[in-house]
């Protein structure tokens, strides 16, 4: 019979295994099955991972090895001759068919399916598919500053552009700001809209007279309340009155008449709410008999203006803002449909399609439904559906491969998707959480549900603190956004709000997970976490931050762990972004050059392992740059010094102050570098790139074995290099090439039993580590002003703003009160989910031990940041009944010096 089976797996509970085991009950059906089978995830690591995995199960029930999948298979009816028997056999048919192996990412399967056709998706012959989309971006507003399109005002528009970021007090080269505006050309968000945008930009007519009417709009309205304002101002002082006369001064009703006349501040105070109701709330306490004067110009003038102004806001206060939000961000959207139009002309000249291209190109195709009989093909092949990491999928994709799910269960197939809603947190590059959450159940009500609910990776006490914490912590965070949306002044519709408040709730709804039976240890996992004080040691002369004694904590406790004898490599430091991951790498070195350890442990940011960084790349690259142009004395240097770096690091051939007079001649430069490089040289200069670096490696590191993983990785670069430029694969044209793309490729992750790793949150999901430890768990829950997104809302034919489908909007606060104060607490809700699952990757990353350093919450009530929700939490946790034998049981509350610290479990093996 044929299912969806839909897998919702927390952390730690045997995903992969899931999957894995299912694809080798229908591999075993016969050798060849598995040719119709595609398994789809969404990176190279995990896509190995899963092949790994399937080629290891096979492999055991090959030898009769009786694991828990054989005995699964043996009770579904398969005997132990028969299972080794097939077994053997698709093992041997995979690894002699291995292209038939469909185990891929998501991208790599489009980008097949558009390869497969071409001319029916209207595409040229040996279209490329450009990865790396910042790098055409940043060529794009090169061109874009230099020599702009012929657009009306676009100039005009870079200088507004320019002009505010300096008015914020920030620089006014606008290349980077540029460059980010444009990252949001790439997005699902805009791609559903980008044709229709582009149509409309064809009609060069239409910005100005959008501009114009948004324009006589705001005008409009600013002139009717200043004419209020003025009015009641020119009233009082015919009066002869001053604010002083009346309640509250200059800050009370007078003193919105003083903001709608003056400084644009139309939205009625509190005390003008009030004032209009009750005219007795104007008036002071004054001596004399000039009060019924007051109590005259109030009723006869005043307040008259005071209602027509109000009355005014409440029939068009939400259009001006809403006008005054677009307006604001104009000249941002001239900018914007610059670039669009540049990156088009781009692919067009380059025969290109961005990776963000694919999914949008089928979705497009797909729903003109022209050419069905490409997913009739596709469908013909595979039988069997598995999707890794649903809850990453985005709309596109699901759209894309939602009919091969149909076509397969129509023919009686059986297909499984398996993910985890609260490790989703690749929100910003378009995963959609909400299909695994709900969507899909209600696409195919017919679909059976499993919760994989057993952590297999960490222990006891971990798994008890993960389950109470992010129990406390979901339901903190919806009270906190829906007492925000009860108590906002403003009109919205709550229903759809609080019906997304539901889905959020389903998102953790199963976070509880069940332990595994307890190991013959003792031993049952630890948690600590470090609250320090903001100020703990301030003095006059000096302030000391929290996150300064962060580092130090650090530090003691990465040296407590070593003297413990728990091995470097599995140890992991994580944070949130790269920023972080660098300052915690360069304060781990500068430690060591001030207080040398003898722990023999080192502390890396996988961030920072680009391949450029490396010694032995430099080395070889700057050989390259002298051997281009044998004039360039820096690269000579340059080249000797990596060289000497990677043979003997305590060598310092730099002892004289004069380098020149280092070397001062030709013959003391041969002297120290090796002697075949000056015999091959002129050789060297005229071949291709890829013999040229084997020689290279040959004669700088023939005898040295230590960097071989590096340096077979640098020959593989080059190799792709030299075969999808074979036309032109000279020393100059991969320099070219190197400088724009090559330096800037991550090196394979180290696996050095020394090395300790700092890693950002986003990196480490799907990881796990014996020790994680989180040194700056505080980070904002909303988006910060700086680095707020831009949405692409609907208009809504909304006059005057109905001359596009869609407009960016900069998310933030002062879209409350206008038409798009529903999206701005949609994605509030949003942001704030990607954060709680932020949290819950990195908790749930630890095997054994967990730490968290956070700031000690000033304000013990709000929750702004993540260390608030922590704190908060953990003290709800603190609370439970202790006769409750499913919490963890709390080791260790004290004050320190510092701050407070929480300790769940033993610290001690």
């Amino acid at each position: 019979m044929s299912r969806l089976l839909i897998y919702r797996a927390s952390a730690g509970s045997g995903k992969t295994h899931t999957l894995v085991t299912n694809y080798i009950k229908w591999a075993l059906t016969h050798p060849n099955a598995f040719k119709h089978i595609l398994a789809v995830t969404f990176t190279n690591y995990a896509t190995q991972e899963i092949k790994q995995r399937i080629l290891t199960y096979l492999y055991s029930l090959s030898i009769g090895e009786q694991t828990p999948l054989w005995e699964t298979l043996y009770q579904a009816g398969w005997t132990a001759a028969k299972l080794q028997q097939r077994s053997k056999e698709v093992l041997s048919t995979i690894v002699y068919q291995y292209s038939d192996f469909s185990v891929t990412t998501i991208d790599s399967f489009f980008h097949k399916m558009i390869q497969a056709f071409t001319k029916e998706l209207g595409l040229q012959k040996n279209f490329v598919i450009e990865m790396n989309q910042t790098l055409v971006l940043k060529e794009a507003v090169k061109e874009l500053i230099a020599q702009p399109p012929d657009i009306p005002s676009l100039e005009t528009w870079i200088v507004h552009f320019a002009l505010a970021k300096l008015l914020q007090g920030k620089k006014w080269n606008v290349a980077n700001d540029i460059e980010g505006l444009g990252k949001t050309l790439f997005e699902e968000s805009f791609k559903l809209h980008e044709q229709a945008l582009l149509d409309s930009l064809q009609q060069e007519e239409i910005l100005p007279h959008f501009l114009s009417e948004i324009k006589t709009l705001l005008h409009s309205f600013e002139e009717k309340m200043q004419n209020i304002g003025q009015t009641a101002l020119l009233r009082l002082e015919q009066a002869k009155l001053q604010p002083e006369d009346f309640a509250y001064g200059a800050k009370g009703v007078i003193g919105y008449f003083l903001n709608i006349a003056h400084k644009k501040k139309f939205e009625p105070t509190k005390r003008a709410i009030i004032g209009k109701i009750n005219l007795k709330t104007w008036l002071t306490k004054i001596k004399g008999n000039t009060s019924k004067d007051i109590a005259h110009v109030i009723e006869t003038s005043l307040h008259p203006l005071l209602v027509e102004a109000i009355d005014l806001y409440e029939q068009e206060g939400s259009l001006y803002k809403t006008a005054t939000a677009i307006f604001r961000f104009t000249y941002t959207f001239g900018i914007i449909s610059a670039l669009l139009l540049i990156l088009k002309q781009y692919r067009s000249k380059h025969n290109i399609l961005f990776i963000s291209d694919i999914s949008a190109l089928l979705y497009q195709v797909i729903q003109k439904n022209k050419i069905p009989f490409l997913y009739e093909k596709i469908g013909s092949q595979f039988h069997h559906f598995l999707i890794d990491e649903f809850q990453d999928l985005s709309l596109f994709q699901w759209m894309n491969i939602k009919p091969l799910l149909h076509n397969s269960l129509s023919q009686g197939y059986t297909n499984l998707l398996v993910g985890d809603v609260k490790q989703s947190i690749y929100r910003w590059r378009g995963s959609n959480w909400k299909l695994l959450n709900h969507q899909v159940e209600q696409e195919f009500p017919d679909s059976h549900i499993h919760t994989l609910s057993t952590n297999r990776r960490s222990q006891e006490m971990i798994v008890l603190f993960n389950n109470h914490f992010f129990h406390f912590a979901s339901k903190q965070l919806i009270a906190h956004l829906e007492n925000e949306w009860l108590s906002t002044d403003h009109a919205i519709d709550i229903t759809a709000l609080r019906a997304e408040l539901t889905q959020m709730k389903r998102a953790y709804q199963d976070v509880e997970q069940q332990i595994m039976a307890p190991m013959s240890s003792d031993y049952r996992g630890y948690v600590e976490l470090l609250f320090i004080k903001q100020h703990p040691f301030d003095t006059d002369e000096k302030k000391i931050s929290w996150k300064e004694y962060a580092q130090q904590e650090t530090i003691s406790l990465v040296e407590q762990l070593q003297q413990e004898g728990i091995p470097a490599k599995d140890i992991v430091l994580l944070v949130r972004n790269n920023s972080e991951a660098a300052l915690v790498t360069e304060l781990f070195s500068e430690h060591h050059k001030t207080v040398p350890s003898t722990l023999p442990y080192e502390v890396a940011s996988d961030h920072a392992r680009t391949l450029s960084s490396h010694t032995t790349i430099k080395t070889l690259i700057h050989a390259l740059y002298y051997l281009n142009d044998e004039q360039n004395t820096i690269s000579k240097l340059a080249c000797i010094q990596a060289y000497y770096s990677c043979i003997d690091a305590e060598k310092n051939i730099w002892q004289s102050n004069d380098l020149y007079n280092t070397i001062a001649s030709e013959s003391e430069m041969e002297g120290l570098l090796p002697k075949s490089f000056w015999t091959l040289k002129n050789f060297l200069k005229n071949i291709s790139i890829y013999p040229c670096i084997k020689l290279l490696i040959e004669i700088f590191f023939k005898n040295d074995s230590c960097y071989n993983d590096i340096i077979d990785f640098f020959q593989s670069i080059v190799f792709d290099f030299a075969y999808k430029y074979k036309e032109d694969d000279s020393i100059t044209s991969f320099l070219t090439w190197w400088e724009k793309r090559g330096q800037d490729i991550k090196l394979p992750p180290s696996t050095h039993e020394n090395l300790i790793r700092v890693m950002t949150i986003h990196q480490s999901k799907g990881l796990e580590f014996n020790v994680v430890i989180m040194p700056f768990c505080s980070w904002n829950l909303d988006h910060t002003p700086q680095n707020s997104p831009i949405l692409w809302l609907n208009t809504n034919a909304q006059s005057p703003f109905n001359y596009f489908s869609v407009l960016p909007i900069r998310y933030g606060s002062d879209l409350k009160g206008t038409y798009y104060t529903k999206d701005y607490h949609l994605e509030e809700m949003q942001i704030y989910l990607d954060n709680l699952n932020l949290l819950y990757v990195a908790f749930t990353r630890a095997r054994s031990k967990l730490y968290v350093i956070s700031p000690l919450p000033e304000n013990r009530e709000s929750i702004d940041t993540t260390s608030d929700l922590v704190y908060q939490s953990c003290m709800l946790l603190t609370s439970i009944d202790p006769s409750n034998t499913t919490q963890p049981p709390i080791a260790d509350i004290k004050e320190t010096p510092i701050g407070i610290k929480l300790c769940f479990g033993k610290h001690v093996y």
